[in-house]
């Protein structure tokens, strides 16, 4: 399964790299970048690929797991927060959609969104994933699939600074510069302390 991971990362990999070449050759390649069946075809290959990252099953197999992924109140306890998480990085991500109306590396209509779910998150889509994949790895209590996930995290950080850079920061400037000082990049911070103390509490029962 291993071997297959690597295969899926080297794919991420090569999705980061596109992307970046299309966001600095924007005005090159401005018909493909803001063609719509284009950004949607790019954004289901990143997304199989990150959920098959998370997904597929641990190479020792599941009953291999690690003895803090075994009580019963860890499994109960990831099983719920995995869900919730799926729930509301799905929730998160669609209603973001839907009010930026634009898919993928596509420019939004109405120029720069900063109200609603984009008051709160600079980059509500890309957190979304991160939480559905994050609740994906907790309800399967995947040993594998959590330890994908820094690596998940750098290939959506590594596309939001390029965006940053070389579109928003570009096409808005000043105005981008304001929104990045009142908005954090994946939402407040009080909500991620939030979701990693619940994680942590829950593991920690395996001790107690």
């Amino acid at each position: 399964m291993w071997a297959i991971r690597v295969m899926l990362l080297v794919l991420l990999g090569a999705y980061v790299g596109l992307a970046a070449f299309l966001l600095r050759r924007r005005e090159q390649y401005s018909r493909l970048v803001e063609n719509r069946a284009v950004n949607i075809a790019l954004v289901a290959i990143a997304l199989t690929l990150t959920c098959a990252l998370v997904l597929l099953p641990p190479a020792a197999g599941y009953g291999a797991r690690p003895d803090w992924l075994r009580p019963r109140t860890v499994g109960i306890g990831f099983a719920a927060t995995g869900a919730l998480l799926i729930c509301a990085g799905l929730g998160l991500s669609l209603c973001a959609l839907r009010q930026r109306r634009a898919v993928g590396l596509q420019d939004s209509p109405d120029g720069l969104v900063t109200s609603r779910a984009y008051r709160y998150f600079r980059h509500p889509i890309y957190t979304g994933i991160l939480w559905l994949a994050l609740g994906l790895a907790l309800l399967t209590r995947n040993p594998d699939g959590l330890m994908m996930l820094p690596l998940i995290f750098v290939a959506y950080l590594t596309i939001i600074l390029l965006e940053e850079r070389h579109d928003m920061g570009v096409t808005f400037a000043r105005q981008y510069q304001v929104y990045r000082q009142t908005t954090r990049m994946f939402g407040p911070a009080w909500l991620w302390t939030a979701i990693l103390a619940v994680l942590l509490l829950i593991a920690a029962s395996a001790w107690i």
